[in-house]
C-alpha cells in the first residue's frame, strides 16, 4: 500500500482577501493541505 503525504501549504500575503482566495483555491486539492495563513514574512516565520 502506497500512502503519499499531503504537501503542507502556508499562505502568505498582505491582503486578507488574497489569503482567503488562495486558501479556498486549494481547499479541495487532494494533495495539498492548507495549514494556515500569514500576513507577512515575519508572521510566516513565527508560524
Amino acid at each position: 500500500m502506497n500512502i503519499l503525504k499531503k504537501s503542507k501549504l502556508l499562505v502568505v500575503d498582505d491582503s486578507a482577501f488574497m489569503r482567503k482566495l488562495i486558501s479556498d483555491f486549494f481547499l479541495d486539492h487532494p494533495d495539498i493541505e492548507v495549514i494556515g495563513a500569514a500576513r507577512n514574512g515575519k508572521d510566516a516565520l513565527k508560524k
